[in-house]
């Protein structure tokens, strides 16, 4: 994927890279053009843009486009929650939000004034990311990464997005602390409104507004995955099990029940004797 943001990075601008870099796409394309020019460049070269005014993946509030990542694209990893705060504090007014902001300032401004342009600054300061996260995870040791299982359809909007809910609710009823996330190989531009208006008659709603692409933390992280038609390779060799389900565009009852008792056999095959 192209990902398009304003140039001269310093904090915010050279993290969100990282973090794209190391969690989310496997062949991100980066595009640092001037600020005024963002949104055309977006446009014509169909990439997304990041970490200007009015976006999703920006600011909100006291909250950074760092932050907006670990949001969108679900990275619950306590290392990476650990190192947002402390991107936050860099990238903000709040220098005193970590012990860590101030120092992390100075120096992306040192990298930003001394790198011979975007690209030299992202290759300059990748490993002190890679330094920043690795002592954040041993901070956050203490804290458990959330299990969780991958369920994945080609456009991320509804079969996925169905058994994703049921799973959560289900996992609930048995007291089993496993999430779900759902995601597309060729994700769609919004939720299938026949999946959404099912789960509603269910009781239940989709985790995010709409569909996004299959990451890299989601492969490693799940604790299994489960894929409706899609080619999908494990990183940890974890068990990718293909569910075949009826499209839910022909009637969402007969997908959501095919659905719904295969989730029970995997929530009791994960539960094991619970």
């Amino acid at each position: 994927m192209r990902w398009i943001t304003r140039e001269r990075a310093r904090v915010d601008r050279i993290a969100c890279p990282w973090l794209i870099s190391r969690f989310v796409d496997p062949k991100p394309e980066f595009l640092f053009v001037p600020a005024r020019e963002v949104r055309a460049a977006a446009e014509r070269e169909r990439a997304i843009p990041y970490d200007i005014p009015d976006v999703e993946l920006g600011h909100h509030g006291a909250q950074c486009s760092f932050d907006a990542f670990i949001e969108r694209y679900e990275l619950s990893d306590p290392g990476l929650l650990a190192l947002a705060e402390i991107v936050r504090g860099a990238d903000t007014a709040d220098r005193g939000l970590t012990p860590e902001s101030a120092g992390l300032y100075a120096a992306a401004t040192g990298f930003q004034a001394t790198s011979r342009d975007d690209f030299d600054n992202m290759t300059r300061q990748f490993p002190m990311y890679d330094a920043l996260y690795a002592y954040c995870r041993t901070q956050a040791s203490a804290v458990p990464p959330t299990s969780r299982v991958l369920f994945v359809c080609l456009h991320g909007a509804a079969k996925s997005v169905v058994g994703a809910a049921h799973f959560r609710r289900l996992a609930a009823e048995r007291g089993l602390a496993i999430g779900a996330v759902a995601a597309g190989t060729e994700p769609d531009a919004q939720l299938a409104p026949g999946a959404v208006k099912g789960l509603a008659g269910d009781g239940l709603e989709p985790a995010l507004t709409r569909p996004r692409p299959v990451t890299l933390y989601d492969l490693d992280s799940s604790t299994r995955i489960v894929s409706f038609g899609c080619d999908v390779v494990a990183t940890r060799g974890q068990r990718v099990e293909q569910w075949d389900v009826p499209a839910v565009s022909d009637g969402y009852a007969a997908a959501r029940d095919r659905i719904v008792a295969n989730v029970e056999r995997l929530v009791a095959d994960l539960a094991g004797g619970r």
